[in-house]
């Protein structure tokens, strides 16, 4: 259920304006990165990470812990149109990654692995525990992905917003080579002298079309967001309609890889789609979350059920029975329907006739319940047992005030039972 949400020092701290870097310097992370670089405001919130300050902001609270990862150069600002709406229902982490906003620097190559470990150390030493839903945008969905490999036990869902992907150059230099060349000039020319290294990290991804890291992503439902946004002049080769088009087509591929989740384009916003579409990526990660929740109850109801067909095959007393049917969580409806399955399909007739039997003393005034148990016995050559249960099906249904159409189908069971006795 959603929580009650006050406004707090950490939604503030998301919440402050960022300043604008120009139009061109923008365009030219537009999909390969992330946008405009922008500065962050000084705030308190740190996590202490090894001798490391790490600018953080926690909010929200829930069974799933969202963490937001940024594009390339930004800091946890850009969240502050989404962090606050998830933290209604989940518990939510933004952070800068060494070196942006108020995060201490850190001596080591900024690589994919390095920051992969920051987020890891991070994790630990603010204590999150998973499941997780890990959000990336742009570069950020490498880093997302990388952490995903490492640790997919931990993951329960994912959101790619417009991510980069590592096949995009390669893809391009097949239209047109030069182009990519001088985008690729201009971005370097572009981009301010403490984020070269890095960006060098990032080309070579870019320029071999291969991740830096191995293993597969956990099979978890995702969302992928991609801007198809038209510009009517563009500055970039990746901006032409040929380059957006290849852009969509790789994330089309991307996508295949889930078997669960949702592909949603939009030509409404450019990149960056969570500063100008928030509530498109708020409702795209709301949708994981509940496709998260779905897979996770999936699983739990497989194991009750599974441990019930245990137990049963086990066989017992009375009372173990009962225990095992109270234990199982499931209802005189959902037991039918296995005792129909042992008994038909699973061609398990006895192992049916045990369990009908505890879900007839559990639930002693249900006329269903006799009415399958007495289906069930007549299938097992017992039509006196099965006449009984017909019977009391009948008195039960009629105390009830149940339907003709209802009665006619247990009568129809009776006489079954009764032509049976009588050969």
């Amino acid at each position: 259920m959603p929580q009650e949400h006050a406004t707090t020092h950490q939604e503030r701290l998301l919440k402050h304006p960022l300043p604008y870097r120009g139009q061109l310097a923008a365009a030219m992370l537009a999909f390969a990165l992330s946008g405009a670089i922008h500065a962050a405001e000084p705030a308190p919130d740190t996590v202490k990470v090894g001798n490391y300050q790490v600018q953080a902001a926690t909010l929200g609270a829930g069974n799933y812990t969202v963490i937001l990862e940024a594009g390339f150069g930004r800091d946890l600002g850009v969240w502050r149109n989404v962090a606050p709406a998830l933290a209604k229902s989940a518990k939510v982490m933004a952070y800068s990654r060494a070196g942006h906003g108020k995060s201490d620097p850190r001596p080591e190559a900024p690589t994919i692995a390095a920051r992969t470990n920051e987020l890891e150390q991070l994790v630990a030493a603010a204590g999150l525990k998973p499941p997780f839903i890990l959000v990336g945008h742009s570069y950020g969905g490498f880093l997302v992905r990388s952490f995903a490999t490492r640790h997919p036990e931990q993951v329960a869902g994912m959101a790619f917003v417009d991510p980069s992907d590592e096949a995009f150059n390669v893809e391009l230099r097949k239209l047109d080579a030069a182009g990519v060349d001088k985008d690729t000039k201009l971005t370097e020319q572009f981009m301010p002298p403490k984020l070269h290294a890095e960006l060098r990290s990032v080309q070579a991804v870019l320029d071999s079309g291969k991740l830096p890291f191995a293993g597969a992503l956990p099979d978890v439902p995702v969302a992928v967001l991609t801007s198809v946004q038209k510009r009517e002049q563009p500055q970039l080769f990746l901006e032409t309609p040929a380059a957006v088009q290849v852009w969509r087509g790789l994330h089309e591929r991307f996508f295949r890889n889930f078997s669960n989740g949702s592909h949603i384009v939009t030509a409404e916003s450019g990149h960056n789609i969570h500063q100008e579409q928030p509530q498109l990526v708020v409702s795209a990660i709301e949708g994981v979350i509940a496709a998260a929740e779905g897979a996770r109850v999936k699983r739990v109801r497989e194991a009750a059920r599974a441990e019930l067909l245990r137990r049963v095959e086990q066989g017992g007393s009375d009372a173990e029975m009962a225990k095992a049917l109270e234990a199982s969580g499931f209802g005189e409806a959902a037991i039918n329907r296995l005792g129909y399955e042992l008994l038909g399909p699973r061609k398990q007739p006895l192992l049916a006739e045990r369990l009908m039997k505890a879900n007839a003393a559990r639930h002693p005034a249900s006329d269903n319940v006799q009415d399958s148990y007495g289906e069930v016995l007549l299938a097992a050559g017992k039509p006196l047992d099965a006449k009984l249960r017909f019977m009391r099906a009948i008195t039960l249904a009629e105390a009830q005030g149940k339907g003709d159409r209802v009665l006619a189908g247990y009568r129809a069971n009776l006489a079954k039972a009764e032509q049976a006795l009588a050969r």
